[in-house]
């Protein structure tokens, strides 16, 4: 099952293209964006632990949040293009 995750961090000496240089390397991770900064949109079947456990053993110890993302429970302020790629658990 896609859920949609954001993963919110602290990175300061990594740069964005790294970070998605990496999550493009994960099995499970379909899609994922950013239009915000410090933050990145994923769509994937890869648990929001397993994801914070990865991009520790990546990117060593910094603050980060990654939590699913409902298209029931949510606002916001995105391009209009972004809306559809969040999928909901019931899709």
């Amino acid at each position: 099952m896609k859920n949609a995750y954001l993963y919110a961090y602290s990175l300061k000496n990594v740069s964005q293209d790294e970070i998605s240089d990496f999550f493009d390397k994960i099995e499970g991770i379909d899609d994922w964006f950013y239009c915000i900064p410090n933050t990145i949109f994923l769509v994937g079947s890869v648990p929001a632990r397993m994801l914070s456990q990865l991009v520790l053993q990546q990117f060593g110890s910094h603050r980060h949040f990654i939590t699913l993302i409902s298209k029931k429970a949510r606002a916001g302020w995105l391009p209009k293009e972004y809306w559809p790629r969040i999928p909901s658990k019931s899709e």
